[in-house]
């Protein structure tokens, strides 16, 4: 179904977004159908919508996720780095915005967004390094006044603030874990919630969105072959809290079951016991995940075996290193690298100069365990943003056994 730029505008304003209003946009254009004749190519079908939304809030803020996970693919020997132009993993539409010589994007190497509008430098500045928790976006947007959730050509079940809710609800499907990686080349710890291994644990928002929408906290109207969405964030936020109250698999898959009984049998741990769960905050010491490994060597190329002792908390990974890579991830006693997301191997010998084959089988999950609190750890931070005052993060380091 053919549709054209005013179509854009009278759907946009038909579902009630204003000249000055907030509006987070989730897109998926190509649904929407088939578009003026003079779109050639996806960047023309990009600046097709970016122009209309444009049109209809002169006076808003426009916000896009350009959500990149950049810290989940780092490790402490290879730090993963993100930047103003980190590209976003989740479509065309948040990477052409992200292009735009007017656009802001938020420091966030997991849940980025940008931002073009009057208010951006407010709204993307002075966040904290927890995607999810208190300081983070998402508790700006859904206590904005006049902000809004806008779904072209996905339907209503796309919730920005959807993990959000689940952090203030405490879930028991997802928790807290702490990453490290670099913003702009600085060393930079971050907390982002995951989820448990497993598919009850599957974000899923499609009962949320309907029955909102019969609520008539989601509006609509007519898009070509698709529909555009839109839904004031506070109304659509506190319908969903209520919801989490009642049931907290609410945003999630399901069905609801005891998740630490299953990752302790998917992880296979030794259970020693203990009072404190994956994820839980002692004051300023984010609980570990329980680990375990099934297997682990370091051959060299001499096919010998060097090692099977793995460091505590190691990644898994199976890769063939240098001798001087090899050198990085072996040491003569044991270490916890919780804190550094690594991999590596106790060795008690000198390793002879070749190439090494490193694997690792381990796993990680959600359970309880014993803690006793020592130190505290100061991470300095500089002045990461252009927007923010430098500042400073500290997590307290605790000995914990697995």
């Amino acid at each position: 179904m053919r549709y054209t730029k005013k179509d854009i505008i009278n759907a946009l304003r038909g579902v009630g977004i204003q000249k000055d209003d907030t509006v987070f946009f989730s897109t998926s254009l190509g649904m929407v159908g088939i578009p003026p004749s003079v779109v050639k190519s996806q960047d023309d079908l990009n600046a097709l919508f970016l122009d209309a939304i444009r049109e209809v809030m002169p006076k808003g803020n426009i916000i896009v996720p350009t959500y990149s996970y950049t810290f989940g693919k780092s490790l402490a020997s290879s730090l993963a780095n993100f930047t103003r132009n980190t590209p976003a993993e989740i479509g065309p539409f948040p990477n052409y915005v992200l292009k735009q010589s007017d656009a802001i994007r938020s420091i966030d190497p997991f849940m980025s967004v940008v931002c073009i509008g009057k208010s951006c430098k407010e709204l993307l500045s002075n966040l904290s390094n927890i995607s999810y928790g208190e300081g983070s976006f998402f508790e700006k947007l859904v206590n904005l006044e006049n902000s809004k959730c806008c779904s072209i050509g996905l339907g209503p079940n796309w919730t920005p603030f959807i993990h959000y809710a689940d952090y203030l609800a405490k879930v028991p499907h997802r928790y807290d874990k702490l990453f490290w990686g670099e913003i702009n080349g600085v060393k930079t710890p971050w907390v982002y919630s995951v989820r448990f291994v497993g598919d009850e644990s599957y974000p899923y928002a499609h009962v949320a969105g309907r029955e909102a929408e019969a609520e008539g906290i989601w509006k609509y109207k007519e898009l070509g072959r698709a529909r555009v969405y839109a839904a004031s964030c506070r109304e659509y936020f506190d319908f969903v809290m209520e919801k989490l109250k009642q049931n907290p698999w609410y945003l999630a898959k399901g069905p609801a079951i005891d998740v630490i009984a299953k990752e302790k049998e998917r992880v296979n741990y030794l259970d020693i016991g203990g009072e404190f769960t994956t994820g839980e905050w002692i004051g300023d010491f984010l609980v570990p995940e329980r680990w375990n490994y099934k297997e682990s060597y370091l051959i060299g190329e001499d096919g010998r075996v060097y090692s099977t002792t793995p460091w505590i908390h190691s990644l898994s990974v199976e890769k063939e290193m240098s001798f001087e890579e090899a050198i990085i991830h072996t040491s003569f006693y044991s270490k916890n690298v919780f804190y550094n997301r690594d991999f590596g191997f106790v060795i008690k010998k000198e390793l002879p100069k070749q190439k090494y084959k490193a694997i690792i089988k381990s796993e990680f999950g959600k359970g309880k365990m014993p803690i006793k609190r020592d130190f505290a750890f100061v991470e300095e931070w500089v002045d990461i943003n252009e927007y923010s005052e430098p500042k400073k993060k500290v997590f307290e380091k605790g000995y914990f056994e697995n």
